[in-house]
């Protein structure tokens, strides 16, 4: 079964009607691991920067948001993970992934052997096949 590590984006994708394309994929894909084709992993850093996202972006109260990432972490098929290898994070920014977040997500696949990450960010996605990292979509 694969195994994917979901980016913050796809999250946010799929709680705002942002870009109908994105979140078509983004339901899919949360299906997908809701009928256990799938294991989806969501990382800590994932779940501050939706939240982050959400509120200061889209204006969303605590209150809403803080209801939705609860429920984002019980979705079924959905693990959220603490650990991250932070030696690995530092070898891979800022030379090869110029966000922290994003050498954040990829060290955590690495370390977990992910066969995939989907996020929609192509610059994200140019980097991480650059390193072998897979893009799920």
């Amino acid at each position: 079964m694969r195994q994917v590590l979901i980016d913050a984006n796809v999250f946010v994708s799929f709680l705002v009607e942002r870009n109908e394309e994105q979140r078509a994929a983004a339901k899919a894909l949360i299906d997908a691991a809701g009928d256990g084709e799938i294991k989806a992993f969501v990382t800590q850093f994932a779940i501050f920067e939706v939240t982050y996202v959400l509120q200061s972006y889209y204006g969303m109260p605590t209150s809403r948001v803080a209801a939705l990432m609860r429920d984002l972490i019980a979705l079924p098929g959905v693990t959220a993970i603490d650990d991250c290898p932070w030696r690995k994070v530092f070898d891979l920014w800022p030379e090869q992934l110029g966000g922290l977040a994003d050498a954040s997500s990829v060290a955590v696949a690495i370390a977990n052997h992910y066969d995939a990450i989907a996020t929609f960010d192509q610059k994200m996605i140019k980097r991480m096949r650059s390193i072998g990292v897979e893009s799920y979509w």
